[in-house]
């Protein structure tokens, strides 16, 4: 689970940068502290000719023969410091920044390696909108946190520790006013903000919403402009359009009322200070340059504070979109099994057995059912069996997409938790009958990334019956399919299909209806160019059509389990 305490554990990793980094903060506070005391004191060493150390240091180092020339210097010193911290300044933030984004990597990482472990159960009922908007947009509210809590708050409390022992030693009295006004400040400012983090929970639960329907709908498109339902699914988006516009008024109007009446009752307690300091000249007790000086750092102590105050906004928010993060982490995985032994080492193929097998995706309703079947190493069968019989539902056990409810599974004598199911991944292909695809080229759909010469993948195109479709396009294996192949035909994203787990060289493979789209003539091809690159696998083939019942050993009718 990710919590603040997490986050700070992986903020303090980076122990070297973070040295560096701070040590660089506390030499440019040094640098910038003086600058606020130089002028003020010189109106009390120069103008009520009281002298001084400012005038005396000058002395020390020049000959001045005109008043004038001590503001000169004064001035040309106090912009060097401000230009050598600005310096120091840039190399901080720099580093931080680093940081900060190594951190928040880290946290998409871990979100996204769990994602991958998902199961296949959550996975149905998880909607890609909702998933993406936390893992950006979610991600992003934390980001921020964390840049402010590694790159602000500590700098921000070295000048505000600065600043306080430097107003402690101009005059004690005013110091406290001004140490005890601005916490009060941040106190109410706390209070406030824990309602402000709520709303912002409830404008990125609408984000993740408007975002999931919002993809839904582009993906299934087509589908919506045939059934003429577009205004519907239109209005559905508007309307949650709307409602982000609404929460997210409501926590900006709110959040920014927040912030002003606080910075107000800042400038108030400054009013204050300010007034009682000139009270202070008036009767005596305090001199005009020092009241300046002291001015100038009461103005300098507000912008640590303001900081403070936009990190507490920032926690707040945080701690609610890490609570929607963690929903991510606490989906289901997969059961992992450690691979002990490959059963499909030194074997062409694999014999499958089933022992007792039962399968329920609700818990409650059985799909499969008691199944006890056994197929030997190289032998072609065909499962049959009525709608909603549980035909795929056997396919996807038996590469682990879902974890039987009860039950065994066996590849060559070896139980799929002994196997694990990696290593049956990489021995079994499964052509589904509905193939998804990528909106990228023919070459990355067919490979999913992994590397392939061009005259191996031509190969099984030639089997897959798609070599003269793919020979005869301007950008041949570089050709773009569209959004999920809409670019193709379905009896040309099924062969693509086949082609694509044709390329992996499985030793078993299960079609699922995968020529479903084809016409007879290109089906019969297929089949026949299939019979001489799959003799001597392990075949399933989940199917109605009698074409490919006809070429199978046995025939499995789940419809008698």
């Amino acid at each position: 689970m990710i919590t603040i305490k997490s986050i700070f554990q992986e903020i303090i990793k980076h122990k070297k940068v973070l040295l560096i980094a701070n040590s660089i903060a506390i030499v440019s506070t040094l640098l910038v502290l003086p600058v606020a005391l130089l002028l003020p004191l010189l109106i009390d060493e120069l103008v009520l000719a009281k002298g001084g150390i400012v005038i005396e240091t000058i002395d020390d180092y020049f000959t001045v023969n005109e008043p004038v020339y001590y503001i000169v210097i004064v001035l040309l010193v106090t912009m060097g410091l401000k230009a050598v911290a600005m310096l120091f300044s840039f190399v901080q933030i720099r580093l931080f920044a680093r940081v900060s984004k190594e951190v928040t990597y880290s946290i998409r990482k871990k979100l996204l390696n769990h994602l991958q472990v998902v199961s296949m159960r959550e996975y149905d009922l998880l909607g890609s909108g909702a998933v993406s908007s936390k893992v950006i947009t979610d991600v992003e509210t934390v980001d921020k946190f964390v840049a402010s809590s590694v790159g602000e708050v500590v700098v921000e409390l070295f000048l505000l520790i600065g600043v306080s022992i430097v107003l402690l030693f101009l005059n004690w009295q005013l110091a406290l006013v001004i140490l005890l006004l601005n916490p009060l400040t941040v106190f109410l400012l706390l209070r406030a903000f824990r309602n402000v983090a709520k709303m912002k929970k409830r404008e990125n639960e609408s984000i993740a919403t408007f975002q999931n329907t919002l993809t839904e709908s582009l993906e299934l498109y087509n589908q919506i402009r045939v059934q003429n339902r577009e205004n519907h699914f239109l209005e559905t988006v508007d309307s949650q359009a709307k409602e982000i516009r609404d929460r997210s008024y409501l926590f900006g109007l709110k959040s920014e009322m927040t912030l002003e009446f606080s910075r107000l009752l800042m400038l108030y307690s400054h009013d204050v200070f300010k007034a009682l300091g000139i009270f202070l000249v008036l009767i005596g007790t305090l001199s005009i340059g020092t009241m300046l000086a002291i001015f100038s750092y009461a103005w300098m102590i507000m912008r640590p504070v303001d900081k403070l105050m936009n990190f507490i906004h920032l926690y707040f928010n945080a701690k609610s979109a890490i609570e929607r993060l963690n929903e991510i982490l606490e989906l289901e995985k997969e059961p992992f099994y450690e691979a002990k032994v490959d059963p499909f080492k030194n074997h062409q193929s694999a014999s499958i057995r089933l022992e007792n097998v039962s399968f329920s995706y609700d818990g409650v309703t059985e799909v499969l059912k008691n199944i006890n079947v056994e197929i030997k190493e190289g032998e072609k069968v065909a499962i049959i069996g009525k709608t909603g019989s549980g035909k795929s539902t056997l396919a996807q056990i038996l590469i682990g997409l879902y974890p039987i409810s009860f039950g065994k599974i066996f590849y060559n004598n070896h139980e799929i938790k002994e196997v694990g199911y990696e290593k049956v991944r990489d021995n079994v292909g499964f052509v589904l009958q509905a193939p998804l695809l990528f909106n990228n080229s023919l070459r990355f759909n067919l490979t999913l990334g992994k590397d392939y010469s061009d005259e191996v993948i031509y190969e099984a195109l030639k089997v897959a019956q798609l070599f003269d479709f793919v020979d005869g396009l301007e950008n041949k294996l570089e050709t773009i399919v569209g959004k999920n192949g809409t670019k193709l035909s379905g009896g040309q994203r099924q062969r693509l299909s086949i082609a694509r787990v044709l390329l992996d060289n499985p030793k078993v493979i299960i079609f699922d209806e995968s020529t479903s789209s084809l016409d007879t003539n290109t089906e019969e091809k297929l089949l026949e160019a299939l019979d001489v690159y799959i003799k001597n696998k392990t075949i399933i083939t989940i199917a109605h059509r009698k074409s490919s019942i006809e070429r199978a050993d046995r025939v499995i009718d789940l419809n008698k389990f």
